[in-house]
């Protein structure tokens, strides 16, 4: 994988990371990022993020998904992509 973007973290710090795909909502309303940081668990499996992805003056930035509902949301679209 070598697809490499920049995006503005929580700490408001620009960051390069790998994009692994995005996806987005049915209704298009929301667009979340996966994507890692290449970083390794003990077992060797990557570590992968998943985020709300928003945009403000023109600058994407990622969004902690907090709302339980709209986690269920993104783990479906996620299952909809795997059973593709």
């Amino acid at each position: 994988m070598e697809n490499k973007i920049t995006i503005v973290n929580q700490k408001q710090e620009e960051e390069d990371v790998e994009l692994v795909t995005y996806l987005n909502t049915k209704d298009n309303k929301n667009q979340y990022i996966v994507y890692t940081r290449n970083e390794k668990q003990p077992n060797g499996d990557i570590v992968i993020y998943i985020s709300k992805l928003i945009e403000e003056n023109k600058i994407k930035k990622i969004v902690e998904i907090k709302d339980e509902e709209e986690w269920k949301n993104v783990q479906t679209l996620l299952k909809e992509i795997a059973n593709a």
